[in-house]
């Protein structure tokens, strides 16, 4: 991982800039559903300059990155009730993939891929909880609320979680890291001019 040592303040505020540039684009690319009857579970790829902001830099990189996109997000392409109840459920599941993605492998190497597969799969189940608990708590009440879409009476609860939040979360998860490490495998000569 580069250190900040490494990199002068300006060249670390630019990387943030553009990582987070890049990540709002991905968000507005068309979104591919992943779950039949759940076209409003939609997979995105800002995850991606997410993850290479913190192996690059470090952690609070992506946290910048993640701030700025979804600031982005609100100021630029906002959608209104969707935005404003969806972009909350999307912001913590973020956080807590990279947290944990971070925690479980500190640093990116190409040939640690026992440890890249288990980063993987904890930092999954992290995200698959906790979309759980914040569509439990904050999604389903507040559609239900302020965009008259009751999952509960439509699809029912047991129905939601079970065929569509946990699954799609699941393989979210999972598409997110291998997508995430593979990018960050073909831009190491690239992290490497840097570093050097």
């Amino acid at each position: 991982m580069m250190s900040i040592s490494s990199t002068t303040r300006t060249q670390r505020l630019t990387l943030i800039a553009i990582f987070s540039a890049i990540s709002f684009g991905l968000m507005l690319f068309p979104q591919v559903p992943l779950i039949p009857g759940a076209d409003f579970l939609k997979l995105d790829f800002s995850i991606v300059p997410i993850l290479i902001a913190g192996y690059w830099l470090n952690t609070s990189a992506a946290i910048w990155t993640i701030v700025l996109r979804t600031v982005l997000k609100l100021i630029l392409a906002n959608e209104g009730v969707n935005t404003y109840l969806g972009l909350p459920v999307n912001l913590v599941a973020v956080i807590v993939f990279a947290l944990i993605m971070f925690w479980v492998m500190p640093q990116f190497k190409t040939k640690n891929i026992v440890k890249s597969v288990l980063a993987v799969i904890v930092a999954t189940l992290g995200l698959t909880v906790a979309a759980v608990i914040m569509n439990w708590f904050v999604a389903v009440p507040l559609y239900a609320k302020f965009a008259h879409f009751d999952i509960e009476k439509i699809i029912g609860l047991t129905q939601y979680f079970v065929a569509m939040v946990l699954p799609f979360n699941l393989i979210q998860g999972a598409i997110w890291g291998v997508v995430s490490l593979s990018v960050l495998s073909i831009l190491r000569p690239l992290q490497n001019s840097l570093n050097s």
